[in-house]
């Protein structure tokens, strides 16, 4: 029986937060949250994976999900959730909310039986490795990288604009993270992993690259 949209749009992100704690962001902040969202919807399809949201709307502060805001609230409230250090900053773009969230002993289980759907267990194997490589990089770097990436940081779009990439052609996350096979030779074959891996380090190198000539 196919699993309902909404249902596994949940699933796929309590999932996420559960990769992003055992990855050691144990809490994951509300931006890292947001930012991963926006990272999986555009790097799954290495993964020959889905994402669940082909656009974001463009902002100063980082990618930012209202659906996954009132799902990550509701989670909580379902005690699959814990939150910390919830409070609100005012920011060029309006109000964000700054809070921290981790995944509970009864969202775990939760997680796990989500996972004997394959269409949840698919995307868990790839979050896995997202979520690693995020947390590998500094906070610094985990603030910085996403504005980097080759969707959100399109030239001439300016703030507020909404970001699609629902065609393949038009996923330039992915585009780039392929053009790596080229750059290794022909000896080296990259995995989707590696992909991943080198790509949000092109993102850091790109955020330091950029500060610097701040």
């Amino acid at each position: 029986m196919p699993i309902d949209v909404n249902l596994r749009n949940r699933a796929w992100l309590l999932g996420l937060v559960r990769c992003a704690n055992w990855a050691g962001l144990r809490p994951v902040s509300n931006r890292h949250v947001h930012a991963l969202v926006f990272l999986a919807n555009s790097l799954a399809p290495i993964y020959q994976d889905e994402g669940v949201e082909t656009r974001v709307v463009k902002q100063a502060r980082g990618p930012f999900y209202p659906d996954a805001q009132w799902d990550l609230d509701r989670m909580v409230g379902q005690q699959l959730l814990t939150i910390s250090g919830d409070r609100l900053n005012r920011t060029n773009d309006g109000w964000e909310i700054d809070a921290s969230y981790q995944v509970t002993k009864l969202g775990i289980n939760l997680v796990t039986q989500c996972r004997q759907a394959p269409i949840i267990d698919k995307s868990y194997n790839f979050l896995v490795e997202l979520a690693a490589a995020f947390a590998s990089l500094t906070r610094d770097e985990r603030d910085s990288a996403p504005l980097e990436d080759a969707i959100y940081s399109i030239p001439n779009r300016p703030m507020g604009t909404a970001l699609v990439f629902e065609n393949s052609e038009d996923n330039y996350s992915v585009l780039t993270a392929s053009a790596f096979d080229a750059l290794v030779g022909r000896d080296l074959v990259l995995t989707p992993r590696d992909r991943v891996h080198l790509y949000l380090r092109y993102l850091a190198r790109s955020a330091q690259a950029r500060e610097a000539q701040a």
